[in-house]
């Protein structure tokens, strides 16, 4: 009997690589990136790497823990919510600042797990891409809460308007809604101008499995 032949999944890879100094968060308590050698093969007989970043470097997921004190850690997510079905929104046609409303929700067919497409990846890779990106309201992030919404993820760095001052009252509002309600987030999505056909994918959004920390950087890929 012949061999069967076993199916070749259609894949996007939508992670950012890490490398030294790369882009992140302009905020004095995150470190900047570096990966320094450790050993060489011609000196040691391998190679080794030190790697230094924050717990929110590149394309990363949000634990409850970030903002609520005593949320879900990263190493405490269960993985079947990280796993499956996705729906794809396209609002890659949305202008700097504008909002996702909930009339711009309603109507669509919504999984548990959910990517917003803004188009902002082309903005990746200077300080530009932390300013003026398109935001929910706490309206929208409560209706996504309501419709069942358990993993949410974004191309843009934050769900939160980015005008709002840091350390303000209104400082990261989206943020504490979504995560109080044990919703997990995604954010700083690579490659989504690489999909244009929206229909038939499946997430697979796989953090490191850091005991009791706030979040992790991910490897995140879509396929069908």
């Amino acid at each position: 009997m012949p061999a069967r032949k076993s199916k070749i999944l259609e894949t996007v890879d939508l992670t950012y690589p890490i490398e030294d100094g790369m882009l992140r968060f302009p905020a004095p308590w995150h470190p900047d990136v570096s990966l320094k050698a450790m050993g060489r093969i011609r000196t040691v007989g391998r190679r080794t790497t030190c790697i230094t970043m924050g717990s929110h470097t590149g394309t990363h997921m949000d634990a409850p823990l970030h903002f609520i004190e005593k949320g879900k850690s990263i190493d405490q997510i269960p993985l079947h919510s990280l796993i499956g079905p996705v729906t794809i929104v396209d609002f890659s046609s949305m202008k700097e600042n504008d909002a996702v409303t909930p009339a711009l929700l309603k109507k669509m067919k919504l999984s548990e797990r959910v990517i917003f497409k803004f188009g902002w990846g082309k903005r990746w890779g200077d300080m530009g891409f932390y300013r003026n990106y398109p935001y929910f309201t706490a309206d929208s992030a409560r209706h996504l809460v309501e419709r069942g919404v358990k993993l949410l993820c974004m191309d843009t760095p934050s769900p939160d308007d980015s005008r709002t001052k840091l350390g303000s009252k209104e400082d990261s509002m989206i943020h504490k809604l979504i995560l109080s309600n044990d919703v997990i987030m995604v954010e700083y999505l690579a490659n989504l101008d690489m999909v244009k056909d929206y229909k038939g994918w499946s997430i697979a959004a796989l953090p490191m499995k850091f005991l009791g920390s706030d979040g992790s950087p991910a490897r995140v890929c879509i396929y069908r």
